[in-house]
């Protein structure tokens, strides 16, 4: 089974510069070594491009790749109310990932820069019923966010 490590926070808290890191700080490569794979990485969140992003993930079953690092902000479905459209590409992304892959997220707690801007309890109990969590708890540079998600990737490739 594939396998795909999410690195999850909300809009503008550092998720694409933190993966920017594993890519050696370059915004063109897709891909790097970790262990014996060649991990497929993208940088660019749901909260960027969701449709695209969907797209995207949609395509895994049919690539070589056989492990994933993506940008994901979690935007929970209403318990009681309408979805947005965002929230509804937000739990099809998901739920199409679910299907043929293992998924791990890395949740940045907190904004980088504003530690009141958190990731709420519903946000993390939500991820749990899709795959495993870690949680990264304070405020680090992004090299430092990118250590810790990297280990956390290699503790579970």
């Amino acid at each position: 089974m594939k396998k795909v490590f999410i690195y999850v926070g909300h809009s503008n808290w550092g998720k694409s510069r933190a993966l920017r890191v594993l890519t050696g700080n370059s915004s063109r490569q897709k891909t790097v070594q970790i262990s014996q794979y060649n991990v497929r990485v993208r940088k660019m969140s749901n909260d960027d491009d969701g449709q695209g992003l969907l797209n995207w993930v949609r395509t895994f079953p049919r690539q070589n790749y056989q492990r994933f690092v993506i940008a994901f902000c979690p935007k929970v479905p209403p318990i009681t109310g309408e979805a947005t459209i965002e929230q509804k590409i937000a739990l099809d992304i998901l739920i199409e990932l679910q299907t043929t892959n293992k998924l791990f997220f890395f949740v940045q707690h907190e904004k980088f820069n504003y530690p009141h801007d958190q990731i709420t309890q519903q946000e993390i109990n939500w991820l749990k019923t899709f795959g495993s969590v870690k949680i990264l708890y304070g405020q680090s540079p992004d090299t430092i966010r990118a250590k810790d998600f990297l280990q956390y990737i290699h503790a579970y490739i």
